[in-house]
């Protein structure tokens, strides 16, 4: 099995695309989950599943994303 530059590349920007997506959604949730808080409440379904949404919200694009990548750019290749 060889491995394609192209797909090197595209998993590269994925991985980049993938690391802004995360640090973007973890800044919503901690600002919905302040948002709750501020209004009196306990914080929500945020504060609720707060390990569990942080883990996904780190897991799918940091992964996801150089994978579609690579797929993409060694498709794009040839």
């Amino acid at each position: 099995m060889s491995v394609s530059i192209a797909g090197l590349v595209g998993a590269a920007l994925g991985g980049y695309l993938g690391w802004l997506d995360w640090k973007i959604l973890k800044g919503v949730l901690q600002a919905v989950e302040e948002k709750n808080r501020r209004a009196g409440g306990d914080g929500g379904l945020v504060a609720r599943y707060g390990a569990l949404l942080r883990g996904l919200v780190f897991v799918i694009p940091i992964i996801g994303f150089p994978v579609i990548g690579y797929l993409a750019g060694s498709q794009l290749a040839g």
